[in-house]
């Protein structure tokens, strides 16, 4: 089911594969770290009253939205140096997680030869990693297309852990 989704992603032209996109894992790790390192700022100054003061912004101003917003990038990035591992790129997200879930998941270390050798050292990806990239996407969705008062700090806080998890064990799998 997987590998025909991916077929009509490479067909629409919403995935790409070529081996010269193995270049762009380290870029996106890169991309991914800043993400996070701006969630952690945002998370930090809207928890922080004298931050606040000092970046002039008003007493009580949250940025949880942003911060599930920007959580979400610092994944989505990471996801994308996981592809990229594998010589993919993509202009859609849902395009990214069935790469992700059919490499990482569901053929673990069943790749094809040159796979094996790229990720030999590497580890899988396990379900929960998906998971939790796609219950982040949710939350980035809510937080960025509604307009709900107040985005819940519990929900910024997880989405800033989950990121950071997120891109740790990315890490993990592209970098050994």
């Amino acid at each position: 089911m997987l590998k025909k989704k991916i077929k009509r992603y490479l067909q629409k032209e919403q995935l790409f594969k070529k081996e010269e996109y193995v270049k762009l894992e380290k870029l996106f790790l890169t991309k991914a770290r800043k993400n996070i390192t701006i969630a952690n700022l945002l998370f930090r100054t809207s928890e922080q009253e004298e931050l606040k003061k000092m970046v002039v912004l008003p007493e009580g101003f949250e940025m949880y939205d942003w911060v599930i917003i920007t959580s979400y990038y610092a994944m989505y990035s990471a996801a994308l140096a996981a592809i990229a591992k594998l010589g993919f790129k993509s202009k859609s997200h849902m395009a990214t997680i069935a790469v992700l879930e059919q490499y990482y998941v569901h053929e673990n270390k069943q790749l094809a030869k040159e796979h094996v050798v790229k990720l030999a050292k590497a580890h899988t990806l396990s379900e929960i990693w998906i998971t939790k990239f796609l219950e982040v996407k949710t939350k980035r969705e809510t937080a960025q297309y509604e307009a709900t008062p107040a985005i819940a700090r519990e929900n910024a806080d997880s989405a800033r852990k989950d990121a950071e998890e997120f891109i740790t064990k990315i890490e993990e799998i592209t970098l050994k």
